[in-house]
Parts: structure tokens; C-alpha cells; sequence
């Protein structure tokens, strides 16, 4: 895989500015990536990005020069998401009518907020959702939860007391985020959050969320939804950026929707870096240099980071891993984990409490032996 072919991926997945149209095609067209399809649409597979470039190629006239394999594996992608986001949709409407029954407040989150909030924010609906996710007061949502319980849903993980931490109960399972997620036969499952992040108590997670909501009409009912702000900083903190798997377009995506389309406070997003919600500001800031590249915005100089980020290094590193290995496998895993975590500045993948020592010595020799694949195709490609 040639650096070209990554430049030109970036250059199509980017949402702003426009590109011309027959700029991108012809481009395409001299390329003649028909032979790298596969591995193309694999990586993209991986990185949950197919929804966005086959949009990205339609917006910029360039389906047709695209490979043919390409587009048909792309198309395929585009086909399961939208049934699966037609089914996230059903779901969260169905909850939204029974918590206006229970009279509950509610801000729709991340998937539902992006796709509710998609006609003015560029692409937001392409990122591929699982769940529905929803913020309700601290105090309501026992009542909320109990309601669901009586219509037909149920926790998706048991709660056994013998077993169960002493912090833990029938309500509240491992995350001090939501109480246990819930799911009808059928359907999808459902979050009740009372919090957004690390450290942030209820009662301000729910203050600063909603001041500041949108009001929109959703599936023919009203919700309400998080400002661009809001958005950013929820698609920041939520991509646990000190983790390899927050360096994938699906999570770039959900910012880079909102720096594309919407004005953001900058100066409150400035202002909660290094807070407990997220304590990596280093780490934050790369990432976010990352997502405004494909949103194709300038940060403002306070937000900015005077390194230049391998974004074109990245995705070149991962079409080439995908061109001679099996996407799943542990070692395809391991290469693109330890490159990534090289590029950005993350150290060696942490290892598992509770394992053996030989199995500590085997993780930690296969991570330095994939870095050292890295390192050495990184000065290979120079």
C-alpha cells in the first residue's frame, strides 16, 4: 500500500472543504486501486468507516472511478447499517414515549443524539450504532428503569448477590454510569445514564446538559438532544483516548461530524481538559488535532498541538497490515495495537491482572516484536 492511496482515503473521507468533484474522481481514476479493494474494504471494516467514504464518494462524483469491488462492499455495509440504525431508532423511540408516559425528563446520547441530530450535522447518522443511550435525572431513573422491567425488558447481565461486588446491586451493575443496560426480546438494548463522565456528579452532568439541549422533532415525536459542544466533548471523553481502539475513524467520526457543521465553546471544552472526565490532556489534544483534520477545521490556537500527528502514517500502516493478514486474528490485532500506540505517543498495551507470569512474558514479547515491525517498517517506507 502506497502512501498516495492513504493520502487520497483521507482526502475523500475529509468533510470540509468540499473537494471538487472531478478533482477526487480523476484522482481515483489514476490510481488504480482495483487490486487493493479487498484490503481497503477491510481496513474500513475495522475502522467502521464504510457508511462514510461510500457517502464521501457520492458527494464528490467519484463512485464511479472507485473500484467496482470496493463500492459493492461498501454499498453491502451502508445496507446493514442502515437496518441495524433502523432498529436503534424503533427502539429509542419506543423508550422515549414510555419515560413521556412516566413524565421523566430525558437528552438523547451518543447514537440517538447523532442520528436525531443528523440533518445539521455532516454524516453523524454513518456512524454505526448499537444501543440506546439516554440521560435522565439521578432521581427518576429507578423509576424508569423498573418501568422498562414491566414492559417486556430485562438486564442484560444478571445480578447474582452471592456473587456480586458489595457496591453492586439489582439496579446498579459494574458502571457507575447507568444501572444495568436492559433489552426486550427482539429489540435493542437501552442505557439509562445519570452521568456522562468520570467524576462528574449527576445533578451537574444533568444542569449542564440540559441548559444548553436542543430541542428537535425526532420520528414524529420531540426530543431533546446535546449541544455541539456538548456532542464534542461526550465523543472526546466517551473514546478513552489513552486506548489504542479511540484511534479508529468510527470515533473521529463523531467529532469530526460536529467541528464540520457546528460552532462549539471552545473555551468550555479548554476548560474541562485535565479535569477527572479527562485527565490525559497530552493524549486529548492529539486526538483531537486528528478528528479536526477530517473535519477539515482549524483548531483554535489554544486547542492546537504543535506536533505534526501521522494521520496519513496511520492509515497506511493499517491498509498495509490488512493487505498480508486475516482481519480478527490476534496477530493482525497486535500490529495495528502496538503501531498506533508508537504513532500517538501511548505506551506498551497494559497487561491483564490475574494472569501467570509466562503469559505476561508471551503478551509482552509479542508487543514488543509487533512495535519492532512497526519501527522498522515505518524506516523502510522513508
Amino acid at each position: 500500500m502506497t502512501a498516495q492511496l492513504a493520502q487520497l482515503l483521507l482526502d475523500t473521507l475529509q468533510l470540509r472543504p468540499e473537494p471538487t468533484r472531478g478533482d477526487l474522481a480523476a484522482r481515483w481514476s489514476r490510481l488504480q486501486a482495483t487490486g487493493r479493494a479487498a484490503a481497503i474494504a477491510t481496513w474500513l471494516g475495522w475502522e467502521g468507516g464504510e457508511q462514510w467514504l461510500l457517502r464521501r464518494l457520492a458527494d464528490g462524483g467519484a463512485l464511479s472511478a472507485a473500484p467496482p469491488g470496493l463500492v459493492q462492499a461498501l454499498r453491502r455495509a451502508a445496507r446493514d447499517d442502515a437496518k441495524a440504525g433502523m432498529a436503534i431508532d424503533a427502539e429509542a423511540v419506543l423508550v422515549l414515549r414510555v419515560l413521556s408516559e412516566l413524565d421523566v425528563p430525558c437528552v438523547l446520547l451518543k447514537g440517538p443524539a447523532r442520528r436525531a441530530g443528523a440533518p445539521s450535522l455532516a454524516l453523524a447518522d454513518a456512524r454505526r450504532t448499537h444501543d440506546v443511550d439516554l440521560l435522565v435525572p439521578e432521581v427518576d431513573v429507578e423509576r424508569a428503569w423498573r418501568a422498562l422491567l414491566a414492559r417486556g425488558y430485562a438486564p442484560t447481565v444478571r445480578y447474582t448477590p452471592a456473587s456480586a461486588p458489595p457496591e453492586e446491586s439489582e439496579l446498579w451493575g459494574p458502571s457507575p454510569y447507568h444501572p444495568r443496560p436492559l433489552l426486550r426480546p427482539g429489540g435493542a438494548a437501552v442505557e439509562l445514564h445519570v452521568t456522562t463522565g468520570s467524576g462528574l456528579a449527576p445533578t451537574e452532568a444533568w444542569n449542564r446538559i440540559t441548559s444548553t439541549a436542543q430541542e428537535v422533532q425526532w420520528q414524529g415525536l420531540p426530543a431533546r438532544v446535546p449541544s455541539p459542544t456538548e456532542l464534542l466533548w461526550h465523543a472526546l471523553t466517551h473514546a478513552d483516548v489513552c486506548q489504542s481502539f479511540a484511534w479508529r475513524l468510527r470515533h473521529w467520526l463523531d467529532a469530526a461530524s460536529v467541528l464540520a457543521a457546528q460552532p462549539v465553546d471552545w473555551s468550555a471544552i479548554h476548560s474541562r481538559l485535565g479535569s477527572p472526565e479527562l485527565p490525559h490532556r497530552a493524549s486529548a489534544l492529539r486526538w483531537l488535532s486528528m478528528a479536526s483534520r477530517l473535519a477539515g477545521i482549524a483548531l483554535p490556537p489554544e486547542m492546537a498541538t504543535q506536533e505534526r500527528l501521522p494521520l496519513e502514517r496511520l492509515v497506511e500502516w493499517r491498509l498495509a497490515v490488512f493487505a498480508r493478514h486475516a482481519a480478527g486474528a490476534q496477530w493482525t490485532e497486535k500490529l495495528i495495537d502496538e503501531g498506533t500506540r508508537v504513532a500517538v505517543g501511548l505506551g506498551l498495551a497494559p497487561l491483564v491482572a490475574g494472569r501467570s507470569w509466562p503469559i505476561h512474558v508471551r503478551r509482552r514479547s509479542a508487543s514488543l516484536l509487533a512495535r519492532g515491525r512497526y519501527c522498522l517498517w515505518r524506516v523502510v517506507r522513508r
